[in-house]
């Protein structure tokens, strides 16, 4: 697992929480609705994807990984979450990071899910209410993006990004 410098106290204050996140019933329903293989075996959540018909089908291997960012996409609901700052950007990695956990356990098993990862973002500056989070999935496999190699890039994100087999 890795993440840039601005998610890693964010990261850290959820991992010393003696109370495990509960995810709404919207994200343990697309978690719990598990993964199927799409097209150039793709790994896509059931829940994104659906049965395939409003997604094109005719994917080239070796862009696969653009596919599942694309369809495995993941707005996660803050909504809820408290207003203050430290409050919602906590609670807000706290909960990305409970469906993190959830969505890659329902993958074992499954053809690739051993090269599934997770990349966490959570808006910090002045519109984290409005930024929110985000997780999206893909396969280390052709098309993943060089741009995940550098998170400190990302200025205005915390960012992680977790590998299926590198633990949670």
């Amino acid at each position: 697992m890795r993440k840039n410098s601005l998610m890693l106290p964010l990261w850290q204050a959820v991992a010393e929480r003696e109370d495990p996140e509960i995810l709404p019933d919207d994200l343990r329903d697309l978690a719990e609705s598990g993964w199927r293989i799409g097209p150039a075996g793709s790994l896509l959540l059931v829940g994104c994807y659906g049965d395939g018909s409003g997604w094109r089908n005719d994917w080239q291997t070796e862009k696969i990984a653009q596919h599942e960012l694309e369809v495995n996409d993941v707005s996660i609901p803050c909504d809820d979450l408290p207003k203050e700052r430290d409050q919602f950007l906590r609670a807000a990695v706290a909960r990305s990071r409970s469906f993190v956990v959830a969505a890659i356990e329902a993958a074992h098993g499954l053809k690739s899910a051993e090269s599934l990862v997770a990349i966490v973002s959570v808006g910090v500056d002045d519109d984290y209410l409005t930024h929110g989070a985000t997780v999206k999935f893909a396969t280390r496999r052709g098309g993943f993006p060089e741009a995940y190699a550098d998170l400190e890039r990302f200025q205005y994100e915390a960012m992680a990004v977790i590998e299926s087999t590198g633990g949670n």
